[in-house]
């Protein structure tokens, strides 16, 4: 298949992500996985990471074992792993260790993003932390709001976000966040990615994952192995994204982004 079809079938199929397994090309891989958004190929992306080792394994391209498991996918970034915890032959949870974390440009002056997110500068600033880049694989500006009814009550202006998001990083998107969720959720979160063709995502590992990075970073992480983020309540997709960081000497040495995977559909594509 040729990346052409690749990209019109994802057009096609007109949602966050559409993944394409293919034998690797890399040692020490089990599948390459191919990841694609309206908008072009990804080099790396958590949740179709997630989704696509849990079809992979329910199809027989990887074993499905009891317990913990690990197998290992190809993407742009290079070979990273992920766990499959299996009982009863039933895939429970899917753990993945991300890329290397990094962080890079702060955006001291906020007014025009808030404007674009159809906020006000206060309520970013208010959180006394600032706009950064962060990364775990894929780039995406980390934005810290004062409250979870700020996040919840964003109606955003696309286009200007988009050419605010052009001028701080070329591929990025804008993951927004408050220290305050419901149930045992840490972070409530709502990320915006019209560079990629996808104007919000219902849940964004990648992004959740760089947000564990900017919190290390900033000193801001919760004070526990794993925390939860949750996202997509706002698109009616709600979703739980739990994150874990590593640290030694201060610094965020390692990623890791685990949740459950819900099959929704299947079928068969025939291509002319």
């Amino acid at each position: 298949m040729s990346e052409a079809e690749m990209l019109a079938i994802t057009r096609e199929m007109n949602i966050s992500e559409t993944t394409f397994v293919l034998p690797p090309s890399k040692a020490g891989a089990n599948y390459r996985n191919r990841i694609f958004t309206p908008g072009g190929e990804l080099p790396f992306a958590g949740h179709p990471s997630l989704g696509t080792a849990y079809v992979a394994a329910m199809e027989g391209i990887v074993p499905l074992r009891e317990g913990a498991s690990t197998v290992h996918q190809e993407v742009l970034i290079g070979v990273l792993p992920l766990e499959l915890h299996a009982r009863g032959g039933i895939i429970e949870r899917v753990v993945m260790t991300q890329g290397k974390p990094t962080v890079g440009k702060r955006l001291t002056a906020t007014g025009a993003l808030a404007k674009a997110l159809g906020i006000r500068a206060m309520d970013i600033t208010g959180t006394k932390l600032v706009p950064q880049v962060a990364s775990t694989g894929i780039r995406s500006l980390q934005v810290p709001v004062r409250s979870m009814k700020v996040v919840r009550g964003m109606e955003p202006d696309i286009p200007a976000l988009a050419k605010v998001l052009r001028r701080v990083e070329p591929d990025a998107g804008a993951y927004v966040f408050a220290f305050q969720a419901e149930g045992d959720a840490d972070l409530h979160a709502r990320g915006f990615f019209p560079l990629s063709g996808n104007p919000e995502d219902p849940a964004t590992g990648s992004a959740a994952g760089a947000c564990g990075a900017y919190l290390a970073a900033n000193r801001r992480l919760p004070a526990k192995e794993w925390f939860i983020i949750e996202q997509g309540i706002e698109v009616h997709h709600p979703s739980r994204i739990e994150v874990s960081v590593a640290m030694a000497s201060g610094r965020s040495q390692s990623v890791r982004v685990a949740g459950k995977v819900v099959p929704v559909m299947q079928g068969t594509l025939t291509l002319p």
